[in-house]
């Protein structure tokens, strides 16, 4: 009987207390399966005025890996220009310099980071983002460039169509 008339006595004084740490626990756990959720997404592709992606069927998603994007006037990796498409179309091999040392620089800062982290690998990957209107023959220079520069893995980005039922 005592319990509970303290118990009584409790709630007419008011006294109430709230376990903080239970609710820390929620929330981080909240936030822990939101990150992963977020991070499953796949990788978004970044929206340009001067970049029309050709369209496709396929349903895959696409990976996080560096980007290449090629507009209608340059070539930008990872957000920088790096030479224009004009430059490029002139030039006379099939490895375009400008593009193989931006690729080489983000090859050895990934390399650094990996023997310096574990959980980062380095795995070769790149997302050609070409507008639809680029000719082969640049496509075909990106790509050897690419491949040169120690990223074999090619990923050309599309939107997505759907398929009609």
């Amino acid at each position: 009987m005592r319990s509970g008339s303290a118990h009584r006595i409790r709630r007419k004084n008011g006294i109430v207390q709230l376990t903080v740490i239970s609710l820390m626990d929620i929330f981080t756990i909240l936030l822990l399966f939101l990150l992963v959720q977020l991070g499953d997404e796949g990788m978004a592709l970044p929206a340009d005025d001067q970049l029309q992606l050709p369209s496709s069927t396929a349903q895959a998603l696409p990976r996080s890996t560096i980007q290449m994007m090629v507009t209608g006037k340059d070539i930008v990796i990872e957000g920088r220009p790096v030479m224009t498409v004009k430059e490029a179309l002139e030039e006379k091999g099939l490895i375009l310099s400008p593009v193989l040392e931006a690729l080489g620089r983000l090859t050895e800062r990934t390399r650094f980071l990996a023997s310096k982290n574990t959980s980062v690998h380095f795995t070769g990957n790149i997302t050609l983002l070409g507008d639809k209107k680029i000719p082969f023959k640049l496509l075909k220079k990106l790509m050897n460039t690419s491949a040169e520069a120690g990223y074999p893995n090619i990923s050309l980005g599309v939107v997505r169509q759907e398929t009609p039922a």
